[in-house]
């Protein structure tokens, strides 16, 4: 069985007009896969964009849940000391200051960007998404690590409030 030729000079093959001048460069055949695979990141790059707002969605309603739960628990539960100081009553909003920047960088996930495409220039489309899609990915992961901020400074309060 005889392999293709992987040089890389240009080969004297005429091309598919017909003329001498166009060098036409030997490359290895493409694998069978190949054609799935260019498909699937034609999907992914396509569907990331909704992908990511949707998970901040998913984001937004943990954090409604959680807030909710913190004020049930503060406003029922009777955790807080009635003879503690006010700043040290302040404390226990501890988490809500995790918890809005954490709303905010989903509202920015959400949110539509103006972008000014070229619309006849895949690269520029291509460039554009790449960068619109990193800066929410980025924003995505900052609010989680704000809602995980706020869950564990709760669940402190919490253990340090039990324990006195």
């Amino acid at each position: 069985m005889a392999e293709a030729p992987t040089s890389t000079t240009p080969s004297a093959l005429p091309s598919s007009s017909g003329s001498a001048s166009e060098e036409v460069l030997a490359s290895p055949p493409s694998d069978p896969n190949d054609d799935f695979w260019l498909e699937q990141g034609a999907k992914m790059l396509t569907e990331s964009v909704s992908s990511v707002r949707t998970a901040a969605s998913s984001v937004m309603t943990a954090l409604a849940a959680m807030q909710s739960v913190w004020l049930g628990i503060l406003g029922f539960a009777k955790i807080i000391p009635e003879d503690w100081v006010v700043w040290k009553k302040a404390v226990f909003v501890l988490p809500f200051v995790f918890w809005m920047p954490a709303f905010y960088c989903c509202v920015q996930v959400m949110l539509t960007k103006l972008l000014e495409i070229n619309l006849h220039s895949p690269s520029d489309i291509c460039a554009q998404t790449t960068q619109l899609l990193r800066e929410k990915q980025a924003q995505l992961q900052r609010a989680v690590v704000c809602l995980f901020c706020g869950i564990t400074v709760a669940f402190m309060l919490l253990l340090i409030r039990l324990k006195m």
